[in-house]
């Protein structure tokens, strides 16, 4: 088991329609708090029978003394995980950047990237910020500069097609270190519903299919995520049973560290138990009521076993869906549908597999 702390010292600078942790503009922790929540967690991790490790979010580069932070991630018992992502914007505005950037390379953080969404026009609407990609690109050429490496993230959407030259020649411009595709899954937070127009489908994986090779992607790993309300149907009927596939027990915990030090369990946005402030929780006894849970990192370990619907539920519920979506490749439709049926991402994605 690997458990993770998410830090929350300060908010993001976008919005976007499909984050999984409910980024967006919030308060920054204090100094002397964020001090503080790394040296319990620290004390906490001595006490865990499991590896451990935490994470400034959402935007650590945001906070203004971010380098004092940066540097205070050193610790005896836990590790910082660095994700490197970043939406470049807090960076690009601050007047002490290279001080900013070095502080981290100082601390062997050398690894970086930014996310992609397609044209400037798109990528700034899906991420609810104008200007927001042109301040990414500048971003990660100035974080190259100062020695770092820069990989890029795509982010899955009906844009792509009628983008693909623009990303393409972007990604040329960059020369990132890695590009890693990212299709986003349906997760139980309230932002997920705002992308659903913007999902997209197989059909807009074909038509980019002369650029995936050029992208570092391969086609047969990408299609294996997306399948057919009518494949789930057929599963289904042949007696597959989805229960299973939520007692598969989890080899991660997240847990939420929020602005005033209370401590969660659940990623952000999805706590689901809280465990007392970080100020004046007793640290043995928060260590051994941790060491007890279940991982969580599959959204899926949110569910309650006795409320997921059983077979003949699920058969009778996709027989009322337009005989259309059963074997449509888009997968927009598929998503919709998994709303209106209450269906978790999690099966269709098993089924597939």
């Amino acid at each position: 088991m690997n458990i993770n702390f998410d830090i929350l010292v300060s908010g993001c600078n976008t919005r976007c329609k499909h984050c999984y942790v409910n980024g967006g503009p919030g308060s920054m922790m204090k100094l002397e708090d964020a001090l503080l929540f790394i040296e319990k967690l620290d004390a906490l991790a001595e006490f865990l029978p499991f590896e451990a490790s935490f994470t400034l979010d959402n935007e650590p580069m945001n906070h203004p003394i971010a380098p004092i932070i940066r540097k205070a991630a050193t610790t005896r018992y836990i590790e910082h995980y660095h994700h490197g992502m970043t939406s470049g914007i807090a960076l690009m505005r601050r007047k002490d950047r290279h001080a900013v950037m070095q502080a981290y390379l100082d601390c062997g953080y050398r690894d970086f990237g930014i996310t992609i969404h397609g044209n400037a026009a798109h990528h700034d609407e899906i991420v609810r910020r104008e200007g927001a990609l042109k301040i990414a690109i500048e971003a990660a050429e100035f974080m190259k500069s100062c020695g770092a490496e820069v990989g890029a993230s795509l982010m899955f959407n009906r844009f792509f097609a009628e983008d693909a030259d623009e990303i393409d020649g972007m990604l040329q411009q960059l020369q990132s270190a890695y590009i890693y595709f990212a299709i986003p899954n349906f997760t139980p937070h309230a932002h997920m519903t705002d992308f659903e127009p913007y999902r997209g489908s197989l059909s807009t994986l074909h038509r980019i299919r002369p650029w995936l090779a050029r992208w570092q992607q391969q086609e047969d790993e990408l299609t294996n995520v997306i399948c057919t309300i009518g494949m789930l149907k057929e599963q289904l009927q042949q007696g597959f049973d989805i229960v299973p596939l939520f007692k598969c027990p989890q080899d991660e915990l997240y847990m939420v560290v929020h602005q005033n030090g209370d401590l969660f369990v659940g990623n952000t946005g999805v706590e689901t138990e809280h465990l007392g402030n970080l100020r004046t929780l007793d640290i043995q006894e928060t260590a051994k009521r941790i060491s007890e849970m279940p991982g969580n990192r599959d959204y899926g370990a949110f569910y309650e076993m006795d409320l997921l619907p059983r077979q003949e539920v699920l058969v009778r519920a996709i027989d009322q869906l337009p005989q259309d979506l059963l074997y449509s490749d888009r997968a927009s439709a598929i998503y919709r549908a998994l709303t209106m049926l209450g269906i978790p991402t999690k099966i269709l994605e098993a089924v597939a597999r």
